[in-house]
């Protein structure tokens, strides 16, 4: 059986790029969702998802906007704006923050996910490297119960070993980039004009069925925060288009690829299934024209 999650990135950056990637949670073949707790519109796109529970949670830890966590509990955080001290060019220096305000800071997004949403984020992607930071983050997400660490992913250059728990699970990030490209080389606008993630997405293989892929990237709409704030800005209405692409979800039906949401794989559930079920959904695998076992 081939599985598949569409995992869109910077929920809750802006209101005119969640309205993008809601449309593509809605419309398209978006199954799961990762949330940035410190960003303007983080509240308003937890309710959203609390009214879409087909799509599984990830906490995408950005640190980029505001701090959740009283500025002054966290000096070594954030400037005299009020915003993080290194903003997206100097990650260097969340080194340079001392366990207690990390753990504080950290503690008071995921406080705040809870109060919104009902519940923790499902799951995150903990990248320890020394640093009291990323001991923190991984302290928090094991005493909420987010689950991180159940997949080995090379994306943009970031390597991650799972838990010993998950290593069962055959779950790969799959961007099958043209030769000789890397995903940072997409931000280089002379290369735009090439980019086609609607071709990224129908050029996944899989020569063994029992790997479940993982894909994605930030389909939603651009405004003025984004352009100024973000490295990654027209690729995300493109991406939009190829998550809601009728070119791809035909080639969703045509290779009986079966879309699922994070959770799915973890505990090896139908949920997003279910929904599309409960739709009538044409990517519904109960409606592809030969049965795929679920």
């Amino acid at each position: 059986m081939k599985r598949l999650v569409y995992r869109a990135d910077d929920i809750g950056y802006t209101l005119a790029f969640d309205l993008g990637a809601f449309k593509g949670m809605d419309e398209g073949i978006i199954t799961s969702a990762d949330v940035m707790l410190d960003s303007p519109h983080t509240e308003e796109a937890l309710l959203w998802l609390k009214k879409r529970p087909w799509i599984s949670v990830g906490w995408h830890r950005h640190l980029w906007e505001s701090p959740v966590a009283p500025a002054e509990k966290i000096p070594h955080m954030v400037n005299e704006q009020g915003r993080f001290i290194w903003g997206h060019r100097h990650q260097e220096l969340m080194k340079q923050v001392p366990y207690e305000e990390a753990y504080t800071e950290f503690r008071a997004e995921v406080e705040r996910c809870i109060a919104v949403l009902g519940k923790a984020p499902d799951t995150a992607s903990v990248r320890l490297n020394g640093s009291e930071l990323e001991d923190a983050f991984r302290d928090i997400c094991d005493e909420y119960g987010i689950i991180y660490g159940y997949y080995y992913a090379d994306f943009m250059g970031r390597k991650m070993e799972p838990k010993e728990e998950y290593r069962h699970l055959n779950y790969r990030h799959s961007t099958p980039f043209p030769e000789g490209i890397t995903g940072r080389d997409l931000y280089d606008l002379s290369f735009f004009p090439k980019y086609n993630p609607e071709e990224l997405i129908m050029n996944i293989r899989w020569d063994d069925e029992n790997v479940i892929y993982q894909t994605g990237g930030h389909p939603g709409y651009l405004d003025d925060h984004i352009l100024a704030e973000s490295a990654c800005t027209i690729h995300r209405p493109k991406e939009l288009l190829a998550a809601l692409s009728e070119k791809v979800k035909q080639w969703i039906i045509d290779n009986h690829v079966v879309l699922i949401n994070q959770l799915d794989v973890i505990y090896g559930t139908n949920e997003y299934q279910k929904h599309l079920k409960a739709i009538n959904s044409p990517l519904w695998a109960g409606n592809f024209k030969e049965d795929v076992k679920l």
